[in-house]
């Protein structure tokens, strides 16, 4: 799924003065006071929100020693049973850090050049379409790095807009067990939507361009996108609570995930992700999964620098590498320039995967919402404004 990040000015400026409020007020407080307030917060802010049943959140820092974990809520709206830390849960977009991770592992094998060409490996008639602009077909131009950074210009099923008929979010809301294939995700753009511009031409967030690099892996491994997964990222760092969903053996068992009030967590709907989002996963799979990354165990010094170039501006205080996402709090606010910025992996529900490198601190999230696609975010701006104040022994 798509992550439409866009903090309201109104809104961080608010967070900002608080944290100015915070600083200048409250003296530094222990661990155990910071657990506190962090439960407290969680726990409000599910009772607060009619589009939350659950929250988990796991902070890690190998500077301070910090390692906690926090669960809140139910699984879902229909049950009375909580959720664990351990809970599994659908990762949205998370799930483009990992695709983003495969093709950074088939770079350093020599397999493929983030520069080759995707006709290469895809069939013609797939892309027929996708790329024409003013008449002129880009197809031949388009590169696996652009589909990475989403700057192939092809368009958005997910939240792009339509040609003719209703938008695939009015679809999935009002027929929650419609089921889509792969190949039915791109024949949607191409028969509902228009490319943005040519390949290169700007940064445009695209679930199309993530399904198309899936068929392609498929492509230039010779097996499904689900057994490259476990094959290339599961298996190798421990992550035995991992999946790509609907290609588990028994039925998933995840997390509620709220669409306009809608629980799709047992729904067919949730298909309509795939190489774009459709893992699921734990707090502790993507903890590994973070610190794999960052301490050389998948990829080499080199091959992480390219996916975490994040040269491509997504929006105010945000951009956009290989996969990755940089919040730059500072550029949000002038009030938030003390606050150190964070990178990593999120997604539209409200969960993410972000690593402070100056803090050397890890922060794992899911709300399960997207009415939280916002404000995942500024609840992330909020916590630390907790953790940041306890006492380092």
């Amino acid at each position: 799924m798509k992550i439409a990040i866009k903090i309201m000015v109104g809104t961080v400026l608010m967070a900002a003065v608080g944290f100015g409020l915070l600083t200048y007020m409250n003296r530094p407080i222990s661990k155990e006071q910071v657990n506190d307030k962090i439960q407290h917060h969680l726990t409000s802010l599910v009772r607060q929100h009619d589009s939350l049943s659950s929250a988990l959140l796991t902070i890690y820092s190998k500077q301070t020693g910090y390692f906690e974990q926090f669960a809140v809520g139910t699984q879902n709206y229909a049950s009375n049973q909580p959720v664990h830390t351990n809970s599994s849960y659908h990762a949205a977009s998370i799930g483009k850090t990992m695709c983003a991770a495969v093709y950074a592992i088939l770079v350093e094998e020599g397999k493929v050049s983030y520069d080759d060409q995707i006709v290469s490996w895809l069939d013609k008639d797939l892309l027929k379409g996708l790329f024409v602009v003013d008449g002129v077909d880009y197809a031949d131009q388009v590169t696996i790095r652009q589909l990475l950074s989403h700057t192939s210009g092809v368009g958005d099923y997910f939240e792009g807009p339509v040609t003719s008929g209703a938008s695939m979010l009015d679809m999935i809301t009002s027929n929650p067990n419609l089921t889509f294939s792969p190949e039915q995700l791109i024949a949607f753009t191409r028969e509902r939507q228009e490319p943005v511009g040519k390949p290169g031409q700007q940064f445009y967030y695209s679930d199309t361009g993530y399904v198309l690099l899936g068929l392609l892996l498929e492509e230039i491994e010779k097996q499904s996108y689900s057994n490259i997964l476990q094959q290339r990222i599961f298996e190798p760092l421990g992550m035995k609570d991992s999946y790509l969903m609907f290609n588990q053996a028994g039925p998933a068992d995840v997390l509620g995930i709220y669409v306009e009030g809608i629980d799709l967590s047992d729904k067919n709907a949730l298909s309509v992700d795939w190489a774009g989002g459709g893992v699921v996963t734990t707090m502790k799979d993507l903890l590994a999964f973070m610190i794999a990354l960052e301490e050389g165990k998948l990829l080499s010094d080199e091959g992480y620098r390219q996916m975490r170039d994040f040269a491509h501006r997504y929006d105010k205080g945000i951009y956009y590498g290989l996969g990755m996402m940089y919040f730059d709090f500072s550029e949000l606010s002038v009030l938030l320039s003390s606050m150190s910025d964070v990178y990593g992996a999120v997604g539209s529900t409200g969960t993410y995967a972000l690593y402070d490198r100056e803090h050397d601190t890890f922060y794992i999230a899911n709300f399960g919402s997207l009415d939280f696609a916002e404000q995942g975010i500024e609840e992330l701006v909020n916590i630390r404004m907790i953790y940041d104040r306890m006492i380092v022994e």
